[in-house]
């Protein structure tokens, strides 16, 4: 019944669309279904990076220890997307980040040497993931240069901005499913920077908060802020 469950939500991943039949069932028979709890570790950075994952509920945060000791978060994660797979093809086998749960997750767990030697059978699948890895990529340099040329207001105006197209509200609500603190370090601004920035647009009433809902009143006058 698990095999039958994880062979289900492989398929539905546009990662291993490309299978045959045949192949998704090997990659089923080796996946591991992993369930973690908040703040538990999947792998820490540095790590031997042995395996890749798919996120089936739950939210997973993608840290980096910068050079002074702190914790940066590089990307905060949501059920149907993968992490760790382009390890696979660096020439460094050890994982660049920690990731850690948010929340109680459950995430499936894939052996990259047992999937490499999978795609060496199967290049539309080998087509894909380079697809899905250059357009990464083309979004970590629009992420950099946002975080090194723009200041904080613009920051957390395109990040409202992303999530109301994200999450396709025709109300322009924004739900903030992960805490304030974890937004604030994914935009490189402390706590406080992004309450003040709140708190201005709240008195400019572009937007309005109700608990974890943002309320965006004007999004015109939200966008004039970039």
């Amino acid at each position: 019944m698990l095999d039958e469950l994880k062979l289900e939500q492989i398929k539905k991943h546009y990662l291993f669309s490309g299978l045959s039949e045949k192949a998704l069932v090997e990659v089923a028979r080796t996946t591991k279904l992993c369930e973690v709890e908040p703040d538990q570790h999947l792998f820490f950075q540095g790590e031997q990076a042995d395996h890749f994952y798919l996120i089936l509920s739950g939210q997973i945060k993608l840290t980096r220890l910068t050079p002074d000791g702190n914790e940066k978060v590089i990307e905060i994660l949501m059920p149907g997307q993968t992490f760790a797979e382009a390890v696979m093809f660096m020439n460094k086998d050890d994982y660049p980040v920690t990731a850690t749960a948010i929340s109680s997750s459950k995430v499936l767990s894939f052996n990259s040497k047992h999937f490499l030697s999978i795609l060496e059978e199967n290049p539309k699948t080998c087509l894909s993931l380079l697809g899905d890895l250059a357009l990464r990529l083309r979004g970590r340099l629009n992420e950099i240069e946002n975080l090194t040329m723009k200041n904080a207001t613009y920051r957390v105006v395109r990040f409202f901005l992303n999530e109301l197209e994200k999450q396709g509200e025709t109300n322009s609500r924004v739900e903030l499913s992960i805490q304030k603190q974890l937004i604030a370090s994914r935009l490189s601004i402390k706590p406080e920077t992004l309450s003040r920035i709140f708190n201005t647009l709240k008195e400019r009433e572009i937007l309005e908060t109700q608990g974890k809902v943002i309320i965006i009143k004007d999004v015109d006058k939200l966008k004039s802020f970039e």
